[in-house]
């Protein structure tokens, strides 16, 4: 028995999320129809990090156990059964207490906005016609790094032991379509990155001061900030591991 990651992508529009549900299509639900029909067998996967539904992903992993043979060349097999909005890129073989979700060390996402009507980017990023103070919402941004407790960003009936969250970097960038919010962090709450964004955009347009932004950060109470943001905009970018991902051939 070997263990192995999956690296994929894709377009959770059409998803109820990344985990598996009864009730509506997923994205693991997906790759693991995949894999029992090309292998005749059942496989489990285990994801790293739960995307919920509508929210994209540019680079997410699943692990697997398995005693059958896999190679490189079935990657081709694998995309030609997957809908068109799921990708496997890569196959990596890794140790066998190697885990997607908890041996993750950082993941960043990334949140689009977009400040003109855009038929191209209509479910790929958020319509925000509004103007914004950058120098002030980037500082409120600036301050999510000094923060460990992010009680007041995550959505309720999520069962977690700690809402203390360590930001590494945190930044707004202006594109030619609009602007564009990324962050990086050893894990997420339910929820966080949709509430900070809706906030952090009430502190640009002067909706709330910079007085009221630190207020609502340290009040631990999640009706104070904004989830309103839409799940279109918000991509998982990247998750990084310790050295001992290997590709197969």
């Amino acid at each position: 028995m070997a263990r192995y990651f999956i690296e994929v992508s894709y377009d959770g529009a059409l998803y109820g999320g990344f985990q598996i549900q009864s009730n509506c299509q997923t994205i693991q639900g997906e790759v693991e129809k995949v894999f029992e029909t090309f292998f005749r067998t059942a496989i489990p996967l285990s994801g790293a990090s739960r995307t919920d539904a509508g929210v994209h992903a540019m680079q997410n992993f699943f692990h697997f156990d398995t005693a059958l043979k896999i190679e490189a060349k079935q990657l081709y097999n694998f995309n030609a059964m997957l809908p068109s909005s799921i990708a496997i890129h890569n196959i990596y073989s890794v140790p066998n207490d190697a885990h997607a979700r908890f041996d993750a060390t950082a993941r960043s996402y990334l949140y689009q906005l977009h400040a003109q009507k855009n038929p191209f980017l209509e479910g790929r990023s958020w319509y925000y016609p509004f103007p914004v103070d950058m120098v002030r919402m980037q500082s409120a941004t600036d301050s999510l790094l000094t923060y460990t407790s992010f009680e007041s960003f995550s959505k309720k009936n999520t069962q977690v032991n700690t809402f203390e969250c360590q930001i590494s970097k945190a930044f707004w960038e202006q594109t030619a379509d609009g602007l564009t919010f990324h962050i990086t962090a050893n894990r997420f709450l339910r929820g966080m990155i949709r509430g900070l964004v809706g906030t952090l955009l009430q502190v640009g347009r002067g909706q709330i001061s910079l007085e009221r932004w630190h207020e609502i950060v340290l009040s631990k109470n999640e009706q104070l900030a904004d989830f309103s943001t839409p799940a279109h905009g918000l991509y998982l970018s990247l998750i990084q591991y310790p050295n001992y991902l290997k590709k197969i051939s």
